[in-house]
């Protein structure tokens, strides 16, 4: 079987390669697409990886590197991958790997807008609206097999885009073993880390505002070096009115481990995103014992308490000027053992070979 993965060269996609590779030995084959000449910065070359400029990919050219495929796995959903498809033979079996900005704009009707008032006033932003990426999932669907987005976003994906029949398969993008280990082995103490990005999803300003009066020591910790930079100085600016010395803004990409080790005195996560996005970061804060505040209508709450995973609400942060309060140590060790178990290498690569996609 050969399978042909469409995906750009980004950071996710090593681990990716590797968990595929031990699922399917041998039968991958990985068409990557680059925004310039320049080397591939993630994806390490090999005997079955090819980068392609992103024009190739809106040719018919494109069709020469999936002619010969038996399944094609789509990281994420782009035009130029829909493309690559539609080239593909009609016998080619198609799994779509979500990654959220792919689909979310098409959600918002149902969840609602991703920014919150002051954040949206902060970049002048209006309400998100599909774009023409998400677009290019509603055009393919009916050519999809298989899709992988968290459950609780199924039903809500498939009342946006009704072509969407393919089967669901939850497939976790990373293991508790390459990712959720690494670095520190807890997150304990008074540091609050904010957020996961430079995005406007992450609504700091608001973030912020519920924290005032309740960090008593500590830092407040908020990662801006991934994302929109503009966005990002304008997140330092208010954080350092905010807490002055206190606010530490982590603006220059750092290594995993190193990353870690930085937040390694975050006790407390507060993610105050409206969708899904941090999976990583948030599902590494639950194994290394932190605690963790999401907003309720975050598709992620739904799914972190069907796998029994103990979380605060950020609501508790709205109401009053109730202090931050760290879970207890049975709900810390739970959350590790269940967390572990959902991600572990094993299971993962299982959903791999399981993918219906790629079953026949």
């Amino acid at each position: 079987m050969k399978i042909v993965h469409l995906a750009r060269d980004e950071k996710f996609i090593p681990l990716m390669r590797e968990l595929f590779e031990l699922a399917f030995p041998g039968c991958n084959h990985w068409l990557i697409a680059r925004r310039s000449r320049a080397a591939l910065k993630f994806v390490a070359p090999g005997p079955r990886v090819q980068d392609r400029a992103e024009w190739w990919f809106r040719t018919p050219l494109v069709a020469r590197d999936v002619a010969g495929a038996d399944a094609i796995v789509a990281h994420s959903m782009t035009t130029i991958f829909a493309n690559a498809i539609r080239r593909a033979p009609d016998r080619a079996r198609v799994a779509w790997l979500g990654w959220g900005y792919d689909y979310y704009p098409l959600l918002t009707s149902q969840l609602g807008p991703a920014l919150l008032p002051q954040t949206r006033a902060l970049v002048g932003a209006d309400d998100e609206a599909p774009q023409e990426k998400t677009m290019a999932l509603t055009a393919i669907a009916p050519r999809l097999h298989s899709f992988c987005v968290l459950p609780p976003e199924v039903p809500l994906l498939r009342r946006a885009v009704p072509g969407l029949v393919a089967a669901h398969h939850e497939l976790p993008l990373f293991t508790t073993e390459d990712v959720f280990e690494r670095g520190a082995a807890s997150m304990a103490g008074p540091d609050v880390l904010v957020g996961n990005s430079a995005t406007a999803s992450n609504n700091h300003v608001e973030a912020f505002e519920s924290l005032r009066g309740r960090v008593k020591e500590g830092r407040v910790i908020a990662p801006l070096s991934y994302g929109n930079l503009d966005y990002g100085r304008q997140v330092a600016e208010v954080g350092t009115r905010l807490f002055g010395k206190r606010f530490d803004p982590l603006t220059q990409w750092m290594p995993l481990d190193e990353y870690n080790r930085r937040i390694g005195d975050c006790g407390f996560v507060v993610m105050n995103h409206r969708r899904q996005q941090a999976v990583g970061n948030i599902g590494a804060a639950l194994f290394k014992g932190a605690t963790v505040y999401l907003r309720p209508e975050n598709p992620l709450t739904a799914f972190y308490r069907d796998l029994g995973i103990h979380l605060r609400s950020t609501d508790e942060l709205v109401a009053g000027t109730v202090p931050l309060e760290a879970l207890a140590d049975a709900e810390r060790a739970a959350n590790r053992e269940r967390i572990g178990a959902h991600y572990a290498r094993p299971r993962v690569v299982q959903a791999i070979r399981d993918l219906p996609a790629l079953r026949g």
